[in-house]
């Protein structure tokens, strides 16, 4: 480990030194486009050298010393420009985590103070066997580097050559376009947030593996308005959050527990997903909510009525007699831009019930970061129906919410989910109530007169107006709510699914991915529960007013089994890329180690669990090393899906 004030001059220093060595093969100039870096070939030339430590297979940043001075060398000689050289230098090491390591390059960039220099960081490279001669010949115009020649920069006083003026133990950069991170009060500020780094996309779609005909017909109609499988799963998934907040009066049992059906449901996608299709499907409970609008102001215009008959009354007038209520607004969707008591007053107000649906996850991600915004304790219990207590200073009122009902859909980008549910998030459990969907990116123009003159919108409100007649049977079972069931048969199928899917998930992602499967178990229950509910529409009468107990039909729990087979490799992708906090977990998107890559090319194209094991023992490779390897395969490297428990299937490249 080098003294951080060590002053040297890698590039000059090669040039005098090692003129008579015979060099390198010379490292393939950087194809990377810097127009954009401020830095110009310095990035480049730092870029060379890091490609050089990649191929030695070098890993510089094991230790935390070496790991802490890598990133203030980086960040002091190139600024923000160097995140991605961090981000590739740290990846080797088995302890790299990706939002880890994103944290400590953000402190790296608020704390650096100049002494320690860009020349740290080549030195560590020389000591790891580069050449930084043959690296120096690629850059003939830059014999030296010129932040290095005596200029270094004392803590708020001097740029440190990287755009950014030091003052205290913070950076405040001279650069337009800058994006800043969340300050130490959680706000975000700046013209943006900075971006964990994306990994690979993951794309396995729902639809193409279910028959259309097998679906409920308020599914179908929807479905069937796409043309592409991600475009159907598009309309599907949220179609079924949102019939899940609009199921008054219907319930299961599940471990002992009278459970419902709403669910939490967050779909990522980066830009050109086309995720806008996801607000139309809204459409699909507006009937019901212009209803409650309605009724609303019908109740408001009586209120207020009677109101200025009551203000006429004298106080003798008066006597005995109650001052109108105002009543309480009525609606299916609890906001996200709430504080806490508002939140669950809304959802109070609503009955108990209520859907939170957000196309843009910040909002949520904002009112939680405050802490008179912060529900996330109520989002935890709601997933549950448990108990909610709050009061209202205003009125002095205790409320109590006594079995809260809520959906939730979430649509963000990849790296919007980092910001979300941060780490504190994962450990309490508020991660793992929600399952998770990844669209592709895409930037291929599309027609836009395609589909004709109707909207969208227009063709998903039409099914909305069906599910309101089946609505309203159901609002009126207060009495004998609707209890659906599952067969004997469909039990013992439901746990032989479930029962080898817990070992073979935390066996490729570590135990704290269990909280995940078994909520995952709760969700195909109650995707069970809507589908079968749903089912109902498609007989007269609709529901049977002497029966209380539907038994689910085969085909629905066969869909909903289907879902969450794929749900769970979206969600195993989210977890070890973004919020995998379990050592056994490594989220690193780089090549495969040199064992994998052995055990990988082992494996046949398609293959079991116990193909693994066995080639893995010829290969003498643990098991719990190659158990690891084959989670990686699935969700970091993506070049193995999973078919079903304990079968898979190479990707085609």
């Amino acid at each position: 480990m080098m003294d951080n004030n060590f002053s040297f001059d890698p590039l000059a220093w090669a040039n005098s030194e090692n003129v008579n060595e015979k060099p390198h093969a010379e490292v393939d100039p950087v194809k990377t486009d810097q127009t954009s870096s401020p830095f110009g070939d310095e990035l480049a030339k730092a870029t060379a050298t890091v490609e050089e430590l990649l191929r030695r297979g070098a890993n510089i940043a094991e230790s935390y010393e070496d790991y802490l001075q890598l990133g203030f060398a980086l960040a002091n000689g190139l600024g923000d420009s160097g995140r991605d050289l961090y981000h590739r230098l740290c990846a080797p090491s088995a302890k790299y985590r990706e939002c880890e390591c994103e944290r400590k390059w953000q402190e790296c960039l608020r704390k650096n103070d100049g002494r320690t220099t860009i020349a740290s960081f080549y030195k560590m490279a020389q000591d790891a066997g580069v050449d930084l001669s043959a690296i120096s010949r690629q850059f003939p115009s830059l014999p030296s580097i010129p932040h290095l020649e005596g200029e270094a920069t004392e803590a708020g006083a001097k740029g440190n050559g990287s755009g950014t003026q030091v003052v205290g133990d913070k950076h405040v950069s001279n650069r337009k376009n800058t994006t800043l991170t969340p300050n130490a009060n959680n706000s975000l500020s700046g013209e943006g947030v900075r971006e964990v780094r994306v990994t690979a996309q993951f794309s396995k779609t729902i639809t193409d593996q279910l028959d259309p005909e097998n679906l409920p017909v308020l599914l179908r109609m929807l479905v069937l308005m796409s043309d592409d499988a991600e475009g159907r799963d598009k309309m599907l998934l949220p179609a079924l959050l949102l019939y899940s907040g609009v199921m008054p009066n219907v319930f299961g049992i599940y471990h002992e527990k009278r459970v419902h059906t709403p669910f939490y449901l967050i779909i990522d996608a980066p830009s050109g997903a086309r995720k806008g299709i996801i607000d139309d499907v809204r459409q699909l409970v507006m009937p019901i909510e212009f209803e409650l609008r309605r009724q609303y102001s019908q109740e408001k215009d009586e209120y207020e009525q009677q109101l200025s008959e009551w203000n006429a009354l004298d106080r003798k007038q008066r006597a005995g007699r109650q001052e109108p209520k105002e009543p309480k607004y009525h609606s299916l969707f609890v906001p996200a831009n709430s504080s806490s008591t508002s939140w669950q007053q809304a959802l109070a107000d609503n009955g108990e019930r209520g859907i939170m649906f957000e196309t843009e996850a910040d909002t949520l991600t904002q009112a939680l970061k405050q802490e008179y915004g912060n529900y996330s304790d109520g989002l935890r219990k709601a997933f549950h129906h448990e108990h909610i207590d709050y009061s209202r200073r205003t009125e002095n009122e205790h409320v109590s919410i006594d079995h809260p009902q809520l959906a939730a859909l979430l649509t963000c980008t990849p790296n919007q989910i980092v910001l979300l549910l941060s780490p504190n998030e994962v450990e309490n459990g508020l991660a793992s109530r929600f399952l998770f969907y990844n669209l592709k990116g895409g930037h291929e123009w599309l027609n836009p007169f395609a589909s004709g003159s109707e909207p969208l919108a227009d063709r998903v409100y039409e099914v909305g107006k069906l599910y309101q007649e089946l609505y309203i049977e159901l609002l009126q079972r207060a009495d004998h709510p609707v209890q659906i069931v599952l067969s004997k048969q469909q039990e013992n199928e439901f746990n032989d699914f479930f029962k080898p899917l817990l070992p073979e998930q935390i066996g490729l992602y570590g135990e704290s991915f269990d909280a995940f499967v078994y909520r995952l178990g709760l969700v195909a229950f109650r995707l069970a529960m809507i589908l079968t509910v749903l089912r109902c529409y498609e007989h007269q009468p609709h529901l049977s007013a002497e029966s209380q107990a539907i038994v689910c039909d085969d085909r629905d729990l066969h869909t909903a089994l289907a879902i969450v087979n794929c749900l769970i490799d979206h969600t195993a992708h989210i977890y070890s890329n973004y919020l995998a906090k379990d050592e056994a977990v490594n989220p690193a998107v780089a090549a495969m180690s040199a064992q994998e890559r052995t055990l990988f090319s082992a494996l046949a194209k398609e293959f079991t669990t116990t193909d693994c094991r066995e080639k893995a023992k010829a290969l003498d490779i643990p098991w719990k090393s190659a158990e690891r390897y084959l989670g990686n395969f699935v969700s970091r490297h993506h070049v193995v899906q999973r078919i079903r428990n304990g079968q898979y299937a190479k990707i085609d490249s």
